[in-house]
């Protein structure tokens, strides 16, 4: 059986349309946007959304509660919402290389550093515009460490707290000697760099953006 890139669309149709692609065919462009973007929801955002849609609200009664089934998605969102953080910033960039891996010559030769991993990579997209600023300074690795590392690693937080719609009006905030997310906020806010993207992607004066991303999807193709 042939995997498919999205629902319906097989990887040798990517293989056919990877090659228009190279022509800078917009019609090819557009199509090919078209289908990562429904791999990205497929994926990822409407998954999210069910998440969203099944949670338990907190007004149940106490009496309905103890034989009754719940959902408290929290931790599920924002797992999912940090792969997909994880799968845009790939497409955005690079992973970092690891050429000049190995012991430092210095002083005899140049200083060798190691190469700064995905985390850093996940810190700069968490300094995108649309989260206006929620994760300047030290937030960003402490998200990155307590959430991002905490749940993917070791399927808990550390230091943070995952709320339905709180701190009000804001993404995350201090609580007591960790942090606070709010989860709908913060999903917003992915959301919305998720449709910049896309909306980069359409601009064909981002050559080095469309490069990497056909780049990207050449190697899903391969790897599905």
């Amino acid at each position: 059986m042939q995997a498919d890139i999205c629902f319906g669309f097989s990887k040798n149709k990517w293989k056919e349309l990877s090659q228009r692609l190279d022509s800078s065919d917009e019609n090819a462009w557009a199509e090919g946007i078209g289908v990562f973007e429904r791999r990205m929801r497929e994926r990822f955002l409407s998954s999210i959304e069910a998440l969203f849609a099944a949670d338990t609200k907190p007004d149940l009664s106490l009496s309905d509660s103890a034989n009754t089934g719940h959902c408290i998605p929290g931790f599920a969102i924002i797992a999912l919402c940090c792969l997909l953080i994880e799968t845009l910033q790939g497409f955005r960039e690079a992973p970092p290389s690891d050429a000049h891996a190995g012991p430092c010559t210095f002083p005899l030769g140049p200083c060798v550093k190691p190469p700064a991993g995905t985390n850093q990579q996940f810190i700069k997209f968490l300094r995108r515009p649309a989260f206006g600023g929620a994760f300047n300074g030290e937030v960003a690795k402490r998200f990155a460490s307590g959430i991002r590392n905490g749940i993917l690693h070791e399927a808990e937080t550390r230091k943070w707290v995952i709320w339905r719609e709180e701190p009000v009006g804001e993404i995350a905030a201090q609580n007591e000697d960790g942090y606070a997310l709010n989860r709908s906020l913060f999903y917003e806010a992915v959301k919305k760099e998720f449709e910049s993207y896309l909306q980069e992607l359409r601009d064909p004066a981002k050559k080095e953006l469309r490069q990497r991303f056909k780049e990207k999807m050449d190697d899903i193709c391969r790897e599905a």
